[in-house]
């Protein structure tokens, strides 16, 4: 179960469904920028969900404040009307070496992939995420 999408995007959400269904062979495909979209902090919801873990993603965004001005092109809401941009992992705003290690912590040892939503281009956007992400795993 990924936290995708306005209704589960939320930890303690996909955390309810994943104990309701109650299958050892069920889990959570944990997105670390899905939680921005859900206006949660994501070393928090990585927290919650890191004991469930089936498979993450590594995903960065660049959050601006729904306080200021639309920044304009590439950036969409949250579902509380802040601003996100795809960003290379490592330079926006997720802690994601911080989620790295809450989620080795709890004794995930399988793969972590790179979701990149970045306006960068996609093979330079991947590969400056990858080296940012090898340093942590």
């Amino acid at each position: 179960m990924e936290n995708h999408g306005y209704f589960c995007q939320d930890s303690d959400r996909v955390e309810k469904l994943i104990n309701k269904v109650g299958h050892k062979n069920f889990g959570a495909l944990i997105d670390m920028g899905n939680f921005l979209c859900a206006d949660e902090r994501p070393e928090h919801a990585v927290g919650v969900l890191a004991p469930y873990a089936k498979h993450v993603h590594a995903k960065d965004f660049h959050v601006k404040s729904g306080m200021g001005p639309n920044p304009g092109e590439g950036f969409f809401k949250s579902r509380g009307g802040n601003y996100l941009r795809g960003a290379i992992v490592g330079h926006g705003n997720v802690p994601v070496d911080q989620c790295i290690n809450i989620i080795k912590s709890s004794g995930y040892d399988g793969y972590i992939s790179i979701e990149f939503e970045g306006l960068e281009n996609p093979v330079v956007g991947t590969s400056i995420g990858m080296k940012y992400l090898k340093r942590f795993v």
